[in-house]
């Protein structure tokens, strides 16, 4: 019995020649597809794999693609750096979609708490990318 890829063909397209930064050192990991379709990358040097699965986390990147939201390296010093921007670029994102959930009437607290936590995330990523541009060991 052959199994059928449980998203459209045109999945392939939309992820051709596409990478995604490793969580970890921030190289750039080629998309692949499962034998079911769905997108995953593997960083072999740190030994990850990152699977996308769900309709929502797979849109999800797609979105990120397309809007080239992420900056993937190529396994040199800085690379650190283009994981605190990336990391960055997703609080960001996240920030956004609290925003959009928080009523202008009867706020809620714990949304505002979070929105705040969030904010001092980026605050504290900032902070770390700041000392990675000043520090005279890491090469440009």
């Amino acid at each position: 019995m052959s199994q059928t890829p449980a998203f459209p063909s045109r999945l392939d397209e939309r992820f051709r020649g596409a990478e995604f930064p490793c969580l970890v050192c921030g190289t750039g990991l080629e998309i692949r597809l499962s034998q079911k379709g769905k997108p995953y990358c593997v960083c072999d040097s740190c030994g990850i794999q990152v699977f996308f699965r769900g309709k929502t986390g797979i849109r999800r990147l797609q979105e990120i693609l397309e809007a080239k939201m992420l900056i993937v390296g190529k396994e040199s010093e800085t690379d650190r750096a283009l994981v605190h921007y990336n990391h960055i670029q997703q609080l960001r994102g996240r920030k956004k979609i609290l925003q959009e959930q928080q009523r202008l009437i009867f706020r809620d607290e714990a949304l505002d708490i979070t929105i705040r936590a969030v904010d001092k995330e980026i605050e504290r990523v900032q902070g770390e990318l700041e000392k990675l541009a000043s520090d005279p060991s890491v090469q440009e």
